[in-house]
């Protein structure tokens, strides 16, 4: 897919792979509605790039999702690719979480691309090829111990993206998640410079730059997999042979 002049909206943009990930749409001349619940951040991120619109929102706030329905149309009257990019990491055991964390993880890993996704599909539909893009993890897929919040979310937005997959084929609009291992950001329970720290000793991570140019890659493919798996070396058993 040609990026030139497409209507891409990010959701996650001034988190530490969506600014990169902007940055290197911004390069291709995509047109860019970013979103965040930073307004500084999204002020700041927007003015540095060429052709880009933001929108304030929180995404644990599911009743006022139609507001943000609303603000995407006001900007643009078709999309072509949406990247629910928004996560949040609550790494806790059954007994320390509560169902404040609970409710949380499923509103913005799961709850809310469903949302978006289905309040957008009618202006997605108009596009003469679309993507949506789903930044999932490998939590999604292996059972572990201490996350089983951001597990069973991460799960639930993987399987949500891949039955869509299934329920759109043949049709203008793809759907593709990405199971993406640990990146250097400061996503979860872990600072950006513990985990600088962590991979000075030898733990495996990814740069957020290099991700955001592979998620590029992957949106630039003339046909498109239901599920793309991006791990580190030492993440799981399966090897990405980073370029």
């Amino acid at each position: 897919m040609k990026l030139r002049d497409k209507v891409v909206v990010v959701t996650g943009a001034t988190g530490g792979i969506g600014v990169k990930l902007c940055e290197e749409l911004d390069k291709k001349g995509s047109k860019l509605i970013l979103i965040s619940k930073d307004d500084d951040k999204l002020k700041k991120l927007a003015k540095s790039l060429k052709h880009a619109q933001f929108i304030a929102f929180d995404f644990t706030h599911l009743a006022n999702y139609e507001d943000l329905e609303k603000a995407i149309r006001v900007k643009c009257d078709q999309v072509d690719i949406l990247i629910n990019n928004a996560g949040i990491g609550i790494y806790k055991t059954i007994e320390e979480a509560d169902f404040h964390d609970w409710n949380e993880s499923l509103s913005i890993n799961a709850t809310f691309p469903f949302l978006l996704i289905k309040s957008l599909l009618p202006i997605l539909k108009i596009s003469e090829k679309a993507l949506i893009l789903n930044v999932g993890t490998g939590m999604g897929k292996i059972p572990t111990g201490g996350r089983s919040l951001y597990c069973a979310s991460k799960a639930a937005l993987r399987l949500l993206s891949m039955s869509l997959s299934k329920e759109y084929q043949g049709t203008n609009i793809h759907f593709v998640h990405v199971a993406l291992g640990s990146t250097l950001t400061g996503f979860g329970p872990l600072t950006l410079k513990e985990k600088q720290e962590e991979n000075l000793k030898g733990k495996a991570y990814f740069t957020a730059d290099w991700v955001a140019e592979k998620f590029v890659e992957i949106i630039e493919m003339e046909d498109f997999e239901d599920e793309i798996e991006l791990y580190p070396s030492q993440y799981t058993g399966k090897n990405w042979n980073i370029k």
